[in-house]
């Protein structure tokens, strides 16, 4: 699929807030709303456009990152086992000593240091360090 500067700015836009409608993303782009919507459809059977998410405050949550090498090439079996584990928020694929970093929102430490042990006893995971989010600045 065609990711022209159209449906990038489509992104860009459901990014900063999913919550956005058809309209009002028309509204912003240029286009009708069935044009828009048409172009959400398309890049959703796509793959490119997976999902809608809700940003949680974090009030009584601990946020935190996890650095992680993976044990096995291609690496892509493994990020998508991270991506569903339970907590996990995102994972990002990186380039250079440290192969991923997973975003993490668990209710409490306990709940951190189960997916820590359930993400070493994986086998797919060759080293992980978790470190806990203490203050954010911005998005």
């Amino acid at each position: 699929m065609d990711l022209d500067p159209t449906n990038k700015r489509l992104l860009a836009l459901l990014q900063e807030d999913a919550r956005l409608s058809a309209a009002e993303l028309g509204r912003r782009v240029g286009l009708s709303r069935p044009a828009v919507q048409g172009r959400i459809q398309a890049m959703e059977r796509a793959g490119i456009l997976r999902g809608y998410h809700a940003e949680i405050s974090g009030a009584g949550l601990i946020e935190a990152v996890i650095l992680m090498t993976i044990a096995e090439r291609p690496c892509d079996r493994a990020l998508q086992w991270l991506r569903g584990q339970e907590g996990v928020t995102s994972v990002l694929s990186l380039a250079g000593e440290i192969d991923a970093l997973a975003r993490v929102t668990v209710p409490d430490p306990a709940a951190l240091s189960a997916l820590g042990d359930r993400i070493l006893a994986s086998g797919l995971i060759a080293s992980a360090k978790t470190h806990v989010v203490l203050r954010r600045y911005g998005g």
